[in-house]
């Protein structure tokens, strides 16, 4: 283990893509399984948390409620890599169909979004 201290770093993932996004649609297998590949290749390890998550928000563009349930990840980083995780998350946006994506850094909550690049590509 590194003697460099490490940031808890927690992400949920919607089991579907977002239905005023795209069309509601689970995620296939091979999404799920680019994700755990990219965790692992970029940062060598993180945890998928066993059970889903039942979460509800306020959809930014419609104001409507949102019912969703997510998968939730924690990957330990060192503040270096931090970055790099937004990055995979702005790219999982675009790949999940998601507005944004819920991480908690160490307890402080951002919500990440597609970079603007990805989006003008879609």
């Amino acid at each position: 283990m590194p003697d460099q201290q490490l940031l808890e770093c927690a992400f949920f993932v919607p089991l579907r893509r977002d239905a005023l996004l795209s069309d509601g649609a689970l995620h296939s297998t091979q999404l799920w399984e680019w994700l755990d590949a990219e965790l692992f290749n970029r940062f060598r390890g993180g945890t998928l948390h066993p059970g889903t998550y039942r979460g509800f928000y306020a959809d930014p563009d419609s104001g409507e409620r949102v019912d969703d349930e997510s998968q939730k990840f924690t990957v330990a980083l060192p503040e270096a890599e931090v970055d790099g995780l937004r990055e995979l998350l702005a790219a999982a946006c675009v790949l999940f169909q998601q507005k944004c994506i819920y991480l908690s850094v160490s307890g402080h909550v951002e919500f990440v979004a597609p970079a603007q690049s990805e989006t003008d590509q879609s």
